[in-house]
């Protein structure tokens, strides 16, 4: 009994841990993967999901645009690939009935690469990911309840940045040669 309880207890806190705890630490690269442009967009038509906060496209897009930026301009490798990231549809959850029906906030949002030296799409339709808003000890009676919508699409952004880069580094795209090339005078030699 003491073990069951041990090991849901450490599954629970492992759940909690935050998107961006691993941004502190050494940098494994991704191959010769170096952001060059981060593109966040969010449809125009943005799908809103039931019993959802309202929120608007320019708040996803900033959002995601800060922590694409904030993920993905860690990466020194020799070539530049593109990503665009659009959100497609999105559930901010609102205060509901603790632990009962503590409703999740949840993103679904597509991802698209190119590659700069040859201009080739290496996606070629977009990849779909869905987010479902981590636990952690503010979230647990829900959300829309300690959470601020601000908060709850920074969470949710977050989390899509970290699963884009988790899901780059199961792609064989980032194998190929640096075509990165420097002059003297450039300041981001490195």
């Amino acid at each position: 009994m003491t073990r069951c309880l041990a090991l849901l207890i450490l599954l629970f806190l492992s759940a909690c841990a935050s998107p961006t705890k691993d941004l502190d630490g050494t940098v494994v690269p991704i191959g010769n993967f170096r952001a060059g442009q981060l593109i966040a967009r969010a449809d125009a038509e943005m799908t809103k999901g039931p019993l959802s906060r309202d929120s608007d496209r320019e708040e996803w897009i900033a959002s995601l645009d800060e922590a694409l930026k904030e993920r993905f301009d860690r990466f020194e490798g020799g070539a530049y690939y593109h990503l665009g990231v659009t959100a497609r549809a999105y559930i901010l959850a609102k205060p509901g009935i603790p632990i009962i029906a503590s409703p999740k906030s949840v993103l679904i949002f597509s991802v698209v690469v190119l590659e700069d030296s040859t201009g080739k799409m290496l996606t070629p339709k977009p990849y779909q990911i869905t987010v479902v808003e981590q636990i952690t000890t503010k979230s647990i009676f829900g959300s829309g309840y300690t959470l601020s919508k601000k908060q709850q699409i920074q969470g949710l952004s977050r989390q899509a940045a970290r699963l884009t880069e988790d899901w780059l580094r199961e792609q064989p795209w980032f194998e190929g040669p640096d075509t990165i090339t420097f002059t003297e005078d450039d300041p981001d030699e490195g």
